[in-house]
């Protein structure tokens, strides 16, 4: 588990990072047009291999995106076109700074941003979070970051692994990503020894590839064929990027950029799935800290102030009121994602993760569309896990759903 002095020093590793302007980082954007069939935009994605395309109208300078999740969500996606499931994205200038950027990618769920021109409004490039990823590993390489200080793949990965049989049909994938909101899905069988064995991986690209190929066969039925077809047959079934539980933060990205994957699961010794770890989880690591005599981190701040204090105000209560019950507790992160929109409503996502000397509590809230109560509720459900556990001597993680 990770300890305190480990967690500070690498909060002040990364800080020249989280503060760096994105200027040097910027990429050519990918846009498109307003009006494109979905068709058109999938081909343009998998041509770019980017996960989404941005949009920019003339008149008012605004930035849509159209990502991947969208088009997944989307019913009927053969005769929609692009206006119909864009989506209106925060924008950055270069003077922007990467903490910054990274905060929005994770807050709106995205893999890259917009950047325009903070004169004309115009949009000259793009921002990723690859990107990102490639400069935190080239910082270290520069030994401008003290790899002996980082966080191991077990601190960041994602626990409590959703996986799909390899006998379900896309559909059965298709409805776990997006009820989940998750791009990747190991497919995986369990032995009758009770060991579970990652057969390959699926991702959001795989089923809107099979979707649109399936638009573009000749006949009627070819889209319910591509829907009855079995997952692993779309599923990344070579090469699956494995990681080990004490990998560092630098040797995980090492692995995800020479494989030029998006993902990596974490495997026991023993082969045991322990979590998942994607870009997402890696850029969180830039997450704002907070002062506290325990170290708290928060990524996915939201823009609107008074929201932004009500987290930390209740995020730091909560974890005031923890450390009453559990004194060993060595660090404290939390998550805010959007999960959903409706109007000007967000609904929102949070996860908190509560690191002891032994132990790793998990908490993920029930999707609503006020932040208020989601802390309301995660201040009870961590309780009722520490209050569960009378002596700290096990050393695996538990997971809880607020749903």
């Amino acid at each position: 588990m990770i300890s305190q002095e480990t967690s500070r020093s690498m909060y002040e590793s990364l800080k020249d990072i989280r503060t760096k302007e994105i200027k040097e980082l910027v990429e050519n954007p990918v846009l498109t047009k307003d009006d494109l069939p979905i068709s058109k935009i999938v081909g343009r994605m998998m041509k770019e291999n980017t996960h989404e395309v941005f949009i920019q109208l003339p008149d008012d300078k605004s930035v849509s995106c159209v990502n991947i999740r969208d088009i997944l969500l989307a019913t009927n996606s053969e005769s929609l076109k692009s206006s119909m499931v864009k989506v209106t994205v925060p924008s950055l200038t270069e003077d922007d700074s990467i903490g910054n950027a990274a905060r929005i990618m994770s807050l709106h769920r995205l893999r890259s941003l917009p950047v325009i021109n903070s004169d004309s409004k115009e949009v000259i490039g793009q921002i990723s979070s690859r990107r990102i990823i490639k400069y935190i590993y080239d910082a270290f390489l520069e030994k401008k970051i003290n790899d002996q200080k980082m966080m191991s793949a077990s601190d960041i990965m994602t626990q409590g692994l959703i996986i799909i049989d390899p006998t379900a049909k896309s559909d059965a994938a298709k409805v776990t990503m997006m009820k989940e909101s998750i791009d990747h899905l190991p497919v995986a069988e369990t032995r009758e020894d009770g060991k579970t064995v990652i057969k390959g991986v699926v991702t959001s690209k795989h089923l809107v590839q099979t979707l649109a190929h399936a638009e573009n066969v000749e006949g009627e039925g070819s889209r319910g064929i591509a829907s009855e077809q079995e997952i692993i047959r779309l599923a990344e079934r070579k090469d699956i990027l494995t990681v080990k539980p004490e990998d560092t933060l630098i040797s995980t990205i090492e692995s995800l950029l020479k494989a030029n994957s998006t993902y990596a699961i974490v495997q026991s010794p023993d082969g045991t799935p322990l979590g998942i770890i994607t870009y997402g989880d890696i850029i969180s690591v830039l997450g704002e800290q907070t002062q506290s005599e325990i170290p708290i981190y928060i990524m996915g701040m939201p823009n609107d102030p008074s929201e932004a204090e009500l987290v930390k105000s209740k995020f730091h209560s909560i974890v005031e009121h923890l450390s009453k019950i559990s004194p060993q507790i060595q660090e404290a992160r939390c998550k805010i994602k959007i999960k959903d929109r409706e109007g000007g409503r967000r609904r929102y996502e949070v996860s908190a993760n509560i690191y002891t000397a032994h132990r790793l509590y998990v908490y993920t809230s029930t999707n609503k569309w006020d932040l208020a109560p989601i802390f309301d509720e995660m201040i009870e459900g961590l309780k009722n896990q520490i209050g569960d556990v009378k002596t700290e001597h096990q050393n695996d993680s538990l997971r809880y759903s607020g749903g």
